[in-house]
């Protein structure tokens, strides 16, 4: 897969190298597409072919299930008629049925895009298992197969807390790695709270936020990081949160 993106109001992004290219269409046929939209603009792909979510980093700590959704578009003309189109879930996909729900696939008359709705469970095997759907467009009467690096569409999900690649970089400023300060941080650091422009290239912000770290720690460089870490180290200072709420334990307390 080319891209991976990390959702709910938090989210983790990766991507890839491939371009979005659209395939040559016959414009007496229709095509049909995933087309969910990579919020990067700074590059070339347009689409993502694969989301990540994790309960875990959702906003809304409590969330019993997550409504993902994915748009589906077509190459061709609309159509004075609801037209269905298929997919196939793929044998490589690796998930629990009872935790997942798929709206019906349809295209209604007169729209060029549907939205396909995906509802995962916050089942209890996701604190220990990744989860992964992977969707795949297959031709019908109604619609060819468009849009080549997009047949294909891939939910990986989970209820995981793990600690992310930039915490040692930070921990001179955040301790050892606490689940409850990473939340905590998630919460004071969302993408939009630091509107500064990224240091190198200048692209306007938001850029930095919990899911994208500033790669080095210079309060000079980064004075909004370094306001909110005082907002996070306030926090833990005024209210007292034992790792696990184990009061056997110290409580946790910021450098």
């Amino acid at each position: 897969m080319k891209n991976l993106f990390i959702i709910a109001l938090f989210a983790i992004i990766f991507t890839g190298c491939k371009e979005n290219d659209l395939i040559a269409f016959d414009t007496a046929d229709s095509y049909v597409y995933f087309a969910y939209p990579n919020p990067d603009k700074r590059v070339q792909e347009k689409f993502l072919d694969s989301v990540y979510y994790s309960f875990a980093t959702d906003e809304n700590l409590t969330a019993t299930e997550k409504l993902v959704k994915v748009p589906v578009n077509i190459g061709g003309l609309a159509s004075n008629s609801d037209r269905s189109y298929f997919f196939e879930i793929l044998p490589s996909s690796d998930y629990d049925p009872s935790l997942i729900q798929i709206s019906d696939p349809v295209i209604p008359a007169g729209k060029n895009q549907d939205t396909l709705l995906i509802t995962i469970k916050r089942g209890a095997e996701l604190l220990t298992k990744e989860m992964t759907l992977i969707l795949k467009m297959k031709p019908n009467d109604d619609f060819k197969v468009g849009h080549i690096y997009n047949q294909e569409f891939k939910l990986v999900f989970n209820d995981i807390l793990n600690q992310p690649t930039w915490w040692n970089t930070w921990s001179r400023y955040m301790g050892p790695f606490y689940k409850e300060v990473f939340q905590k941080w998630m919460q004071i650091y969302y993408l939009g709270a630091d509107m500064s422009p990224h240091l190198t290239d200048g692209t306007p912000g938001p850029v930095y936020y919990w899911n994208n770290m500033p790669s080095s720690i210079n309060a000079g460089w980064y004075p909004i990081t370094f306001m909110y870490i005082g907002v996070l180290k306030d926090y833990f200072q005024n209210n007292v949160v034992y790792p696990n709420g184990d009061t056997t334990k110290d409580r946790i307390l910021l450098p």
